[in-house]
């Protein structure tokens, strides 16, 4: 046969203690081998744990500025298409402080729903997909690695509800500004 047929791609060592490991590898290097211990490996896994986890974290951020601004847009055109219903209100003696509590609960039912829905969806996503990622990776039976924690998802849908709140803002101060004759002449 030919030498590369004769080649080995990879091979395990085992150190007969845990102090041995660093020396071990130190030799196999010396002798123009790569050697890589089981603490690089995980070093490694954790680091391409952690830029996985930095990515999501971007794509999260990126997803609750999207959504802001739904919300900001999807108020605003709230307000627009009940001008006239907000101008009634005005008129019949509501105040502008009402009417702007009314938009932002609006902003914060808004919230409530997108966090509630994306706490469901992403749940159930985690449930197919971890036991195909803890076999794909060959981990122990039980090992997950997407876990969802009860009160950090409460934690979240309660930032998600203040983030609306805080959208909603500037067109629920648009409604409460409305001149109430104004908004009853509009079409």
């Amino acid at each position: 046969g030919t030498p590369l047929e004769h080649t080995y791609v990879g091979a395990t060592v085992l150190a007969t203690s845990e102090s041995d490991v660093a020396s071990l590898k130190q030799s196999l290097i010396d002798k123009g081998y790569i050697a890589q211990s089981a603490e690089d490996l995980m070093g490694f896994l954790f680091q391409f744990i952690n830029v996985l986890m930095g990515v999501l974290i971007g794509f999260g951020a990126l997803a609750v500025l999207t959504s802001v601004f739904g919300i900001i847009n999807t108020q605003y055109i709230s307000v627009l298409e009940r001008t006239q219903q907000i101008g009634l209100m005005k008129a019949l003696g509501m105040r502008g402080n009402s009417v702007s509590r009314l938009f932002q609960f609006e902003a914060a039912w808004i919230g409530f729903l997108g966090g509630a829905v994306g706490a469901a969806l992403a749940a159930v996503l985690g449930w197919v997909l971890n036991p195909i990622i803890t076999e794909a990776l060959g981990l122990s039976e039980g090992t997950y690695l997407l876990i969802f924690e009860p009160i950090a998802i409460a934690i979240m849908i309660v930032v998600l509800v203040i983030i609306a709140m805080l959208a909603g803002w500037f067109p629920a101060r648009k409604a409460a500004k409305l001149d109430p004759i104004e908004a009853l002449r509009t079409e």
